[in-house]
């Protein structure tokens, strides 16, 4: 059994490793289309740092991707497994719907008033010309 400093110090370097994947994984998409850059990102943060609660009676808590994992595999069944991982899927469904919601109404209150710039009066003149 783990004592409380043993759960805390494993807790510590799952944060930190998480954090440098999260950090890597925002390097590796930066190129990508933005829209489907934002969701990766979310999906990966929600599926990396939402925690699940191991059993009722100890208070622990793991990793929910892990314990959807661990339980699917490993429990009889009628186990956890299932329900956490409707749980984690619905969270994950919520932050995707969320993104998509700011990012629509970025664009409409924003990215829609800014002046198109230097770059778009050169290319319509030119496609004025021919």
């Amino acid at each position: 059994m783990l004592t409380s400093t043993d759960y805390l110090m494993a807790w510590s370097i799952y944060l930190f490793s998480a954090l440098a994947f999260q950090l890597a994984f925002w390097r590796w998409t930066r190129a990508l289309w933005s829209w489907i850059r934002d969701l990766l990102r979310v999906a990966l943060a929600v599926l990396v740092f939402t925690p699940a609660a191991v059993d009722g009676a100890s208070g622990h808590y793991a990793p929910a991707a892990y314990v959807v994992a661990y339980e699917l595999l490993t429990a009889p069944e009628g186990g956890l497994g299932a329900l956490i991982g409707v749980r984690l899927l619905l969270v994950l469904i919520f932050a995707v719907i969320a993104v998509l919601v700011l990012r629509l109404a970025w664009h409409w209150l924003v990215a829609s008033r800014r002046s198109p710039g230097p770059y778009f009066s050169v290319i319509s003149r030119i496609t004025r010309i021919y």
